[in-house]
Formats: structure tokens, sequence, C-alpha cells
């Protein structure tokens, strides 16, 4: 019966926002506490990427090891490394849950390293999963109540349009002489994407209907 005890093996995940920033510090702390523990340690760069992107090509793979049950530890310098969005952070942190993986972010206290198998451990990270969920609804909810009260004083809520003056009143001739015309068609005749032209399609047909119905005043 073989009785070897395999090293935990932890991927270190490290994250810069832009091209010039470096992970040198990040990198050279995480490997230190890997070393320290034991750990056989790879790491996942990510360079120049925004947390808010939810595709990072490291991070991506990074699960995709973990769900294959190749990692058996997530080490990170902080939480917002990462993932910035709270939505994809409880993600993150549910996949965790579902393999019975750790993670251990050294500046922040946070250690559940022994796996979800662990009380304690299955705790903390639910408790991360709950706070990132809580922090999102509440986004959410601000969100909706400040369009609300501006919707009730009659402000405009949403992207602006992006068809204005000149372009707008060609666009108004194109569609009053040629009602018919096809999104894709009055799409590159203003130089706009086709979502953008058919908004303002479907906003100005009704006007220019309601114009063609009005009758010409009594002679």
């Amino acid at each position: 019966m073989n009785d070897t005890i395999h090293p935990t093996q932890v991927g270190i995940y490290v994250r810069v926002s832009t091209e010039d920033q470096d992970t040198e510090l990040q990198e050279r702390e995480l490997v230190a506490e890997a070393k320290k523990r034991g750990w056989v340690h790879f790491v996942y760069k990510d360079q120049g990427i925004s947390g808010a992107k939810f595709n990072r090509p490291m991070l991506n793979t990074l699960l995709t090891h973990i769900r294959e049950g190749r990692i058996q530890v997530v080490l990170a310098w902080k939480l917002d490394r990462i993932g910035r969005s709270t939505q994809h952070l409880a993600e993150i942190i549910n996949i965790l849950l579902e393999r019975n993986c750790g993670l251990v972010v050294p500046s922040q206290g946070i250690d559940t390293s022994a796996g979800s198998i662990n009380p304690a451990s299955k705790l903390q990270l639910n408790v991360l999963a709950a706070v990132a969920e809580f922090e999102r609804d509440l986004i959410r909810e601000r969100t909706k109540a400040g369009m609300k009260v501006a919707k009730d004083k009659g402000i405009h809520c949403g992207r602006p349009s992006v068809v204005r003056g000149e372009k707008r009143e060609f666009a108004k001739a194109l569609l009053a002489q040629h009602p018919e015309m096809g999104i894709r068609e009055l799409a590159r005749h203003l130089g706009i994407n086709p979502g953008t032209a058919h908004r303002l399609k479907t906003k100005l047909l009704p006007l220019l209907n309601d114009t063609s119905d009005e009758k010409p005043p009594n002679s």
C-alpha cells in the first residue's frame, strides 16, 4: 500500500491593471508564503488587465485547474486581485466551495487552506460569498432607487443617444421616404452599428407616423 503524502499544490494568482505595473512584490511575498508552508506553487499572472473584467486568461486557466483537481489552494495578495466585481468574486468563492479548494490571503487574514470540508474554513468561505452577494444586492438596490428618483424628477436615465444633429435629421429623411428600410442598410447609411440603428428606427418611426397622420387645416 502506498502511503505517500503528496504536497499541497497551490495556485498563486497575481494581477496588475496596467502594463507599466509590476507583479514582483505580490509574487515575492506569496512565493515566500508557499515555501514556508511546504506547498508546491504555480504562478498565474494576468498583466495589464482590470479586475472588473470577468474574462482574464490566467484566472480562467487557474479556475480550470481547480475544477480538474490540480490545485488545492488559491493564494492571493488581496481579494481585489481576484476581482473587484462582487458578483465575480462570489462566483469564484462558490467554485472553491464546490471543489473543496482553499483560499489564502495573508494580508487580509483569510485562510481556508484546510479546505471546505473543515467546518471553520467552510464557514469563512460561505461568509465571504454571502458578503460579496450582499454588497452586489445593495449596489443593485441603490441603483434602482436612484433611477426612480431621477425618473420622478423627469431626468432621463440610460445611455444618451449617439445620433444627434444632422445625422439624426438625415435618418428622419431616410425613414420618411423609405420606412421599410432594413436595420443594416440604415446603419450603413448613418455609419453606426446595427443596435444603435434599431433603437433609432424604433424611436423615429412612431414620430414620423404621427406627422404623416396630421391633416392640413381647413382652408
